[in-house]
Formats: C-alpha cells, sequence, structure tokens
C-alpha cells in the first residue's frame, strides 16, 4: 500500500523483473476508462448501422398504439 499511496492519486504500475505485472488505477480513472470503452463499442454500433433504412416514427402514434393495446 505505501507504493499506490506514494503514487499520489495517480495510476502506479507495479513490476516483476521490469516487466509490468498490474496497473493500479484509481477508481474514478477506472471508472473514465469503463466510460471510454463503452462509447467505442456505441461508436461501433452506430458506425454498423449507418447505412440501414430509416423509418420515419411519429410519435403521439405509437403513444395511441400503446393505448390501444392496453385498452
Amino acid at each position: 500500500m505505501g507504493t499506490i499511496r506514494e503514487g499520489q492519486g495517480e495510476t502506479v504500475v507495479i513490476l516483476n523483473r521490469n516487466e509490468p505485472a498490474f496497473y493500479a488505477v484509481p477508481p474514478a480513472r477506472y471508472q473514465a476508462m469503463l466510460d471510454l470503452i463503452d462509447d467505442m463499442r456505441l461508436a461501433d454500433i452506430v458506425r454498423a448501422r449507418e447505412n440501414d433504412p430509416v423509418i420515419a416514427v411519429d410519435i403521439d402514434d405509437l403513444i395511441a398504439q400503446a393505448g390501444g393495446a392496453d385498452a
């Protein structure tokens, strides 16, 4: 834990024979990394679908249909 404390809130790499064994990443930075990965996956989905056909939808019609299904 002393090594982590010396990192003063920054990411710390732990070496084994001068090779990275693991990284100690602060929680906020780890969450930011997860968010970035999620954004990248979503961007891939958008790119894959960008040439799909577009379907015009009227929200009022959808609401009316949903209400009609419950009646």
